[in-house]
């Protein structure tokens, strides 16, 4: 059995996605079973037998809201993640897609080709597959200064020798949030020791 003290100005709930959008919302309520004042803040003690790895939120109190904070149980504590990686753990085969579509669009990119402005003299000639700011682009067009791009798909990266990234699942993505807790906290010990 876990517990957890929450403060009061929060509830707390598991976590599911909806059927169209896939957004993480509030599922089923978790209800305190007692309330104290823990340093001067007034808390609720949520004691639950969630297993590892399950998804929960918090919302504000009293305010008819489904969208909220995030966090995944890990060993006995609350880990904040971020949405993807709830959308990753509550709906794993869709995981690596949703990679790809958040690596396209940090690059710029999407299936379209789309123009790009770069210095005079550039080298890159249509039909050339290049790498994106973390993906595959295929060159469409050029000119002097210009660049028309578009994303590659995963068919045409596989065939032109790149590899398609995968997304952790399961526990795989599990350890991939403990090693990034514990790396932000080796960061964390040091920055006060260098001060």
């Amino acid at each position: 059995m876990l517990a957890f003290a929450i403060p009061a100005r929060y509830w707390l709930w598991t976590a599911a996605l909806t059927p169209g959008t896939r957004r993480v919302v509030a599922d089923r309520p978790l209800h305190p079973v007692r309330y104290e004042d823990t340093d001067g803040v007034h808390t609720g003690s949520v004691e639950t037998d969630l297993p590892e790895g399950t998804v929960v939120l918090t919302t504000q109190a009293g305010v008819p809201e489904r969208f909220g904070t995030c966090y995944v149980i890990l060993a006995d504590v609350l880990q904040h993640v971020h949405e993807h990686e709830v959308q990753d753990l509550l709906d794993p085969a869709e995981a690596t897609l949703r990679l790809h579509e958040r690596l396209m669009q940090q690059a710029g990119l999407d299936y379209v080709s789309r123009r790009f402005r770069y210095p005079a003299g550039h080298s890159m000639e249509k039909g050339e597959f290049r790498v994106r700011g973390g993906w595959y682009a295929v060159v469409t067009d050029t000119t002097a200064r210009q660049v028309w791009m578009r994303a590659a798909t995963t068919a045409e990266i596989t065939a032109g020798g790149g590899v398609v990234p995968t997304a952790p699942v399961g526990q795989d993505l599990i350890d991939a949030i403990r090693a990034e807790v514990a790396e932000t906290e080796a960061e964390e010990a040091v920055a006060p020791a260098a001060a």
